[in-house]
């Protein structure tokens, strides 16, 4: 189950969908309210509220035993889920460049670059303007994404970002019971990479692991689209799920 950042659509995991099906595993992706093809509105624009989704979402399809894949804000509603709905089946769980909690402070020291609770307003309506990736995109892969991708109303969905600036899923993290790959970009624009390398060190699970995608920037499944496939599927085979 492919879980997507903000202001992103399923369309981003082009170049994952094929890859794992490939692997025989089932491909779910799917687009938050006001993003991609889902309906536009007012309400419910909170990571919680993602979450809720989501678990009713796998509730219809009637889905268990799964594996998560979250990249950026699809890391806190993989987060919430699992706070949220201790009874849905993850048995893996995978989370891309992003830390579970984004503001610094004395006892966890990787947040989001400079952010502070007083300045999560001004640091949410700068994101549009922010570059997010380091390594250029192939052509190809430009104009596939271009051609599915719809209109995003930042301005109307600037209270998610907000929500989810603030979260803190550290307890999360350490009362994890599954296995989980940290991956981060070496060079990523908002976090400074030893995030995957510190969230793996409270979670403890003999299997999980953390790795960094050298010279890429916030979006690794996109700027080394191979690699990112190869260390993800072959951690899940270790695994023998």
């Amino acid at each position: 189950v492919f879980v997507n950042g903000y202001s992103a659509s399923q369309c981003t995991w082009l170049e994952q969908v094929p890859a794992f099906m490939a692997q025989s595993y089932r491909v779910l992706t799917w687009d938050y309210r006001s993003h991609g093809h889902s309906q536009r509105v007012d309400y419910g624009l909170r990571i919680a509220r993602l979450a809720q989704d989501l678990a009713e979402l796998l509730t219809s399809l009637q889905l268990d035993r799964l594996i998560l894949i979250g990249h950026s804000m699809g890391v806190s509603v993989s987060y919430a889920l699992l706070s949220l709905h201790p009874e849905i089946s993850v048995m893996a769980l995978i989370t891309e460049d992003q830390p579970p909690k984004m503001i610094a402070d004395d006892d966890w020291h990787y947040g989001r670059h400079q952010l502070t609770y007083a300045d999560i307003v001004t640091a949410a309506k700068k994101f549009p303007t922010m570059r997010l990736i380091k390594r250029p995109l192939p052509q190809d892969v430009k104009i596939a994404i271009g051609q599915q991708t719809v209109p995003f109303d930042y301005g109307a969905t600037l209270p998610l970002l907000i929500d989810g600036l603030g979260q803190n899923f550290l307890d999360v993290v350490r009362h994890e019971q599954m296995p989980h790959l940290f991956l981060a970009g070496g060079a990523s624009l908002l976090y400074d990479a030893e995030h995957a390398a510190a969230a793996h060190a409270l979670q403890q699970h003999p299997l999980s692991q953390d790795y960094v995608f050298a010279d890429c920037g916030h979006i690794p499944h996109l700027e080394a689209e191979d690699e990112f496939n190869r260390v993800v599927t072959d951690w899940l085979t270790t695994l023998k799920l």
